[in-house]
């Protein structure tokens, strides 16, 4: 019976290798549109040793290769515990499930620990198979792993270890696996109730900047709410649009918070302050500066980036503008004299305006 399973293996290999990366491609384009993006996704087809040791550790279970319903394989990483109900969800709608293959393994009792992860076994469900370009996948089944990064590290090393499960552990050492499995879990729900806190906070900036700028310091969430609502900043990105400038979005803050740091400017209120005073020299200075723009792509915090060099130009004095251009951990470079160029074009603003 072995002979008889391998022998069809062989044959169908580079089908089930073809099967395996067409549900790959499948899962990310589907999750892409629902707009959910994974850590991790990867896939693999059983090789002949790997078969060939299962079949001989169940040799009673399997009669033909369609029996094996994990020799395409494809593994999901979410970045949190949560996802990977959403995602569940997704799979069972796209997909047709094997009940009776598939298995929660996320199911513990309170005083267990061990491997987490959600298995499904799945086929092309027959109106996707009705399209040309799936039909030939039709009686094809694929297992598809669904786990959190803390998940996957405790498997990854649980297996490097050589234990796998509870009862293989000595019993002297099960305490220290029941420790860690513990704190991973812990962990996962930790990283779940910040993401729910930090989405609840950001739903709640616009009507805190409005009613307490003084209270809501100048963070990643704060900037990109203030980009949005700011009268000059909005009056900033207007002029790049209308130059027919592409912005990008950006989300990485951290060097603009950092150099407002430098002018003591650590609150949404004291950025609003000092944009509403200097409105009418920043927006020149804004304009002037775009005229030397080498390209028709830049960032959407643009108009922030060139406040800092405004602010920094103000003082009109050049060791002042080169500490700023030095502060914080990433330094601002510029090919040519860049610290002389924004001193030159704020005092030419300032002496004809």
């Amino acid at each position: 019976m072995k002979e008889t399973i391998l022998k069809s293996y062989d044959q169908k290999r580079g089908l089930y290798d073809e099967f395996r990366s067409k549900i790959e491609v499948l899962c990310t384009e589907i999750l892409k549109l629902k707009g959910i993006v994974p850590h991790l996704i990867v896939s693999r087809t059983k090789t002949r040793s790997s078969l060939s040791k299962k079949i001989d550790d169940k040799s009673e279970k399997y009669n033909k290769l369609e029996d094996i319903t994990d020799i395409a394989g494809l593994r999901i990483i979410t970045f949190l515990e949560s996802e990977i109900e959403t995602i569940a969800g997704i799979i069972k709608k796209e997909f047709q499930i094997d009940p009776i293959n598939s298995i929660d393994k996320r199911k513990h009792e309170a005083d267990q620990f061990g491997y987490k992860s959600l298995h499904y076994v799945v086929s092309i469900k027959q109106s996707r198979c009705k399209l040309t370009e799936y039909k030939k996948f039709a009686n094809l089944k694929c297992e598809i792993q669904l786990r959190s990064i803390l998940q996957h590290a405790w498997a990854e090393i649980e297996h490097d270890l050589g234990y796998k499960g509870e009862q293989s552990i000595p019993f002297p050492y099960r305490r220290g696996f029941s420790r860690i499995s513990a704190l991973l879990e812990t962990a996962d729900r930790e990283f779940d109730r910040l993401k729910i806190d930090l989405t609840n906070y950001e739903k709640d900036l616009k009507t805190l900047i409005k009613t307490h700028p003084e209270e809501i310091e100048l963070n990643q969430a704060s900037l990109l709410s203030i980009l949005k609502t700011n009268k000059v900043l909005q009056e900033c990105k207007n002029i790049l649009l209308g130059l027919g400038i592409t912005l990008v979005p950006t989300s990485d803050l951290k060097m603009i918070i950092q150099k407002f740091e430098f002018f003591n400017i650590n609150t949404i209120k004291e950025l609003e302050d000092s944009l509403k005073d200097n409105k009418s020299l920043f927006i020149q200075f804004f304009r002037d500066f775009l005229k030397d723009r080498i390209t028709d792509t830049l960032s959407d915090i643009i108009p922030l980036f060139f406040f800092l060099h405004f602010l920094a130009a103000k003082k009109e004095d050049l060791p002042y503008i080169l500490e700023y251009f030095d502060y914080g951990e990433k330094k601002i470079s510029y090919q040519g004299k860049g610290h002389i160029k924004i001193l030159e074009l704020y005092k030419k603003i300032k002496y004809t305006c």
